[in-house]
């Protein structure tokens, strides 16, 4: 089944294809001599938000012991020590707080090194689609000896993805911003993939594949009949009083929605930012 042209997979049977083919490696450490400590002895540093809502999802919250600032995003990391800002982190700190295991985005790779020369166990996290969720929960689940708390979790994306898949109806013209006036997510990213899903499309796309900025002119032709927009970085008034919203299907019926902050971060639940878009969109629908 297709999302408007990307194509699907159920979690299953996608993770024994990566797999066969070498698309994915959850011993990235091992790699450069350094042993995977086991589950009982885990101290880790997670600079992937993600990582931390997963770790706390599948009851391996106790295995983080320090986290970005990021992560301080989600409730559940409120009392976790923040000792990385971006990808810069001390070697003292990661001896204060006894760091054997690191949860690293893929671009993060002098860090990685640095880590790994610090007898650090790396485990590198790559693009979070909706094609990769499930590896990744799989993938953290191993590494925390938690393979059957992985299931339900697996279940639960796979249901809500699948649900969806069926949805003919012509989709909502959206304009999402992200953190900032016209900075857009693209049709085939993480979040447009589940705008799609819900039964909604980026009425916008940026110019090329390394912009994330459209312009005002083209918002103002394409029709928006819903704007979302990141709580606390935007307003519902504040947006509606641009000129090229102004007269807009979504300004004239009050069409704009605040979306939760810790939903729009890739990876973390994403069977509920799926639920917000749709109930969102079904207010349009119903009408």
């Amino acid at each position: 089944m297709g999302i408007r042209g990307i194509k699907i997979l159920p979690a299953a049977i996608f993770m024994l294809v990566a797999a066969s083919v070498g698309l994915f490696c959850s011993s990235c450490g091992e790699s450069s001599g350094v042993k995977r400590p086991s589950a009982e002895e885990l101290r880790i540093l997670s600079l992937v938000t993600a990582a931390d809502h997963i770790l706390s999802e599948l009851g391996c919250g106790d295995k983080i012991a320090a986290i970005d600032r990021h992560g301080k995003i989600l409730p559940a990391m409120a009392d976790k020590a923040v000792i990385a800002v971006g990808s810069t982190i001390s070697r003292e700190m990661l001896h204060q707080y006894k760091i054997n295991c690191a949860v690293v985005w893929y671009y993060q790779q002098e860090l990685a090194e640095f880590l790994r020369k610090e007898g650090v166990f790396v485990y590198t996290v790559s693009p979070i689609n909706l094609q990769t969720y499930c590896h990744l929960v799989d993938d953290l689940a191993e590494l925390c000896g938690k393979k059957v708390a992985a299931e339900p979790l697996i279940s639960k994306f796979d249901a809500a993805i699948s649900g969806e898949n069926n949805d003919t109806s012509v989709p909502v013209k959206v304009y999402m911003e992200l953190y900032a006036p016209w900075k857009v997510p693209a049709i085939d990213s993480y979040i447009g993939a589940i705008l799609s899903l819900a039964g909604g499309v980026q009425a916008v796309e940026p110019a090329g594949a390394n912009i994330s900025v459209v312009s005002p002119e083209a918002v103002a032709m394409a029709e928006v009949e819903a704007v979302f927009y990141v709580e606390n970085f935007a307003s519902a008034a504040e947006i509606i009083s641009r000129p090229a919203l102004r007269n807009s299907s979504a300004a004239k019926n009050k069409h704009i929605f605040a979306v939760p902050r810790e939903l729009l971060c890739e990876g973390v639940a994403p069977e509920r930012l799926l639920k917000f878009f749709k109930e969102k969109l079904q207010l349009l629908k119903d009408k």
